[in-house]
């Protein structure tokens, strides 16, 4: 139960972490440039491999679900509304609120997959070892992290579908039903807790690349 608390923990400090990445990014290269649009193509660039994996996980997610999905872009632009960027896009057509929940939470299972398969091929089976392997996989797992979080857009269906828990729920308290949930009952077995334990020590990595970003561009004076 502990390494769970603490896995659903080290993904919130990295969803607020990656936020200030992002932020702090962006920051160095539209002050290096001191060009919007120029910062812009140079932030997309940087972070293409992660919005590739963002935008893909989206399409895959809506076909293995049988929703309808249309072109899928890669090119960034400036949103109308609000002065942020899209660096990605594809296309998905309207469905139920379960489906859209699940196609816009596919990223953050994508990417999380994705990070703890490349730290175990790199600390368990060893394959990446040499030094540029190793730096390669690090910049994939900074790449990752920092791209998988869910927007505004991609979290649509989630009040929805919270609303119709909260009335499902609402509606078997009337009928006297009772779903007991106790999180100090849960049980693990052995392998599933070492599951958990390595996950736990998996996800320190990109916590530390991201603080490690933010302390050096905090002393290149571009932290935001």
């Amino acid at each position: 139960m502990v390494y769970l608390l603490l896995l659903l923990l080290e993904i919130i400090a990295l969803y607020f972490l990656s936020r200030r990445v992002v932020r702090s990014v962006f920051h160095f290269f539209y002050q290096f440039t001191r060009r919007k649009s120029w910062g812009m193509y140079l932030f997309a660039i940087l972070f293409l491999p992660g919005t590739f994996i963002h935008e893909i996980s989206h399409f895959l997610a809506a076909l293995f679900l049988l929703v309808p999905v249309g072109k899928l872009e890669l090119i960034p632009r400036f949103k109308e509304e609000g002065g942020g960027v899209d660096l990605g896009s594809v296309a998905i057509a309207k469905t139920d609120p379960v489906r859209r929940f699940l196609i816009g939470i596919a990223p953050v299972v994508f990417g999380l997959s994705i990070i703890f398969i490349l730290l175990y091929l790199v600390t368990m089976i060893r394959i990446m070892e040499t030094i540029w392997e190793k730096i390669l996989a690090g910049f994939l797992i900074f790449e990752v992290a920092n791209s998988m979080f869910a927007s505004r857009k991609d979290l649509e269906g989630a009040a929805i579908l919270f609303i119709f828990i909260l009335f499902v729920i609402a509606f078997l308290y009337v009928l006297g039903i009772r779903v007991p949930i106790n999180l100090a009952d849960l049980s693990f077995s052995q392998s599933t807790l070492e599951l958990f334990k390595n996950a736990n020590i998996f996800l320190l990595v990109p916590i530390v690349i991201d603080a490690v970003v933010l302390l050096f561009l905090k002393r290149l004076k571009f932290y935001n």
